[in-house]
């Protein structure tokens, strides 16, 4: 009997029936072209202009084939996994109800929406935090120290970069220095936790991190910010919490990202049980493929212990591990929806990932209850 034939058997009895339903419609409907178009019949093609199918024509296979699969994984990822493409290719997007007209007022700065990242960043309650490990390299004539770490060279103040006992430093010595209360990624605002962002240890001691994906509103955005940052740092858990920092963004099931280290999951459960039923009505009930669900509009995944690519996400690594099942059965010219289902599990098996829980790593225990 083919694997696809059992698949309805051996579903858990409280499965989530949805990460099925969208792997049937993976199956059913993707069509792959070999001019690089990826179609689906509910929206518009994903595909390259006439002349620049042309120029990729000319690369090599290998290439040919590269793009191709990051081709196909893109739109998986945005239409199935996080839902941004959704809006942009649907059919209907050029009609009148569809059009939103252009912000007109001059509030933003390199794609910045300012006033809301104003917003965000007076909402985040975090200090900063001290990184050990500086050396002093030497005083400058206007009093600041200039201090290295790896590769990197900055200069400081003593007084207010300085833990007080460390501001009589002198050259050569190792200094904590105290560094902002958040990061800015392409997109998004991270706030940083008070005691240091989640620990990356080292390859032979490498924590789980964990991430809580949330999609809310632009103004939940904002409420969630104050709230989970005043919890987390009050309990000094080591987190980051990056949130879209344009508010017309706020149609991603992933609008905001929490991590933090698997060990501080149980506490770290009881301040989102708090922080969620405050913040309840901002929340959208969809939430990213591949993932838990903790609550309506709140999910959780493991970092990927095994990726492509250095920095891939985990949306990325799982939409990889079904665009190289769908390819590898169109490159032998199978498009049948019982071979690509069934290629799709032997990918993830092949991972040791569990594709009933692909929100797990290979071998890894399920201790995430979801909120009450």
């Amino acid at each position: 009997m083919q694997l696809l034939d059992l698949v309805p058997n051996y579903l858990p009895a409280d499965a989530d029936n949805r990460l099925l339903v969208s792997l049937q419609d993976i199956a059913d409907n993707i069509q792959i072209q070999p001019n690089f178009c990826i179609s689906h019949p509910a929206f518009k093609p994903l595909q390259l202009s006439p002349s620049g199918v042309q120029r990729f024509q000319h690369l090599s296979v290998e290439l040919q084939h590269k793009y191709l699969s990051l081709q196909l994984r893109s739109f998986l990822y945005g239409i199935y996994y996080n839902g941004y493409l959704q809006d942009v290719l649907a059919l209907e997007t050029e009609t009148a109800d569809k059009f939103v007209p252009p912000n007109l007022e001059n509030n933003t700065f390199l794609g910045i929406d300012m006033i809301f990242y104003d917003r965000l960043h007076q909402s985040n309650c975090g200090q900063g935090y001290f990184d050990p490990g500086w050396q002093v390299l030497r005083q400058e004539s206007d009093g600041s120290l200039a201090v290295t770490k790896g590769e990197l060279t900055v200069h400081i103040d003593r007084v207010r970069h300085l833990k007080l006992v460390e501001q009589s430093a002198c050259v050569g010595d190792l200094v904590s220095i105290l560094m902002p209360r958040n990061l800015v990624q392409i997109g998004f605002y991270v706030a940083i936790s008070d005691t240091g962002a989640e620990s990356r240890g080292n390859s032979y001691s490498r924590p789980t991190i964990v991430r809580i994906y949330f999609h809310f509103s632009s103004e939940g955005a904002v409420a969630v910010m104050a709230n989970l940052t005043q919890q987390l740092n009050k309990i000094k858990i080591p987190f980051s919490f990056k949130v879209l920092y344009n508010p017309t963004d706020y149609k991603r099931y992933d609008s905001g990202v929490l991590y933090f280290e698997r060990s501080h999951y149980p506490v770290l459960r009881e301040v989102l049980q708090k922080v969620y039923a405050e913040n309840q009505a901002h929340f959208q009930p969809q939430i990213p493929l591949f993932t838990k669900q903790l609550a309506p509009g709140l999910a959780l995944a493991e970092e990927p212990n095994r990726k492509f690519t250095a920095q891939e996400s985990f949306g990325m690594n799982r939409c990889q591990i079904v665009a190289d099942a769908l390819l590898e059965v169109w490159h032998k010219g199978d498009n049948s929806s019982e071979s690509r289902m069934n290629n799709i599990f032997k990918h993830f098996s092949v991972l040791g990932i569990d594709w009933q829980r692909p929100y797990l790593n290979a071998n890894s225990e399920d201790i995430y209850k979801p909120l009450n």
